[in-house]
Order: C-alpha cells, then sequence, then structure tokens
C-alpha cells in the first residue's frame, strides 16, 4: 500500500463533510488517506489521533 493511500487517524476539530451531502461531526475520529488528513490538519479542521506506543 502507498504511503499516501495508507489510512490515518483523524480526530475532527469542527464538523465537516467528507462525504457530498454527508456531515461528520466534530470530537469524530476517522481513517483518511494520509494526504487527506495532512490536509485536515493544516486547515486546522483535525488533530492526529494517532494510539500512543503500547495501546
Amino acid at each position: 500500500m502507498s504511503e499516501t493511500k495508507k489510512p490515518a487517524p483523524v480526530r475532527l476539530i469542527y464538523d465537516v463533510w467528507l462525504k457530498e451531502g454527508e456531515r461528520t461531526p466534530a470530537g469524530t475520529v476517522v481513517s483518511v488517506g494520509l494526504v487527506e488528513a495532512k490536509a485536515l490538519i493544516a486547515a486546522g479542521k483535525a488533530e492526529r489521533a494517532d494510539p500512543l506506543p503500547g495501546e
């Protein structure tokens, strides 16, 4: 699996529309592609939700 397609978990800070017409509420942890995860984090709409080592 390429790095850009590898799923990355993020916790949404704001409601976002990941799919057309479908709102995903703030506080939800979703797995999105690495590129999309970086874009959401850069826009301030999400934060990393990686598990801590040992979890």
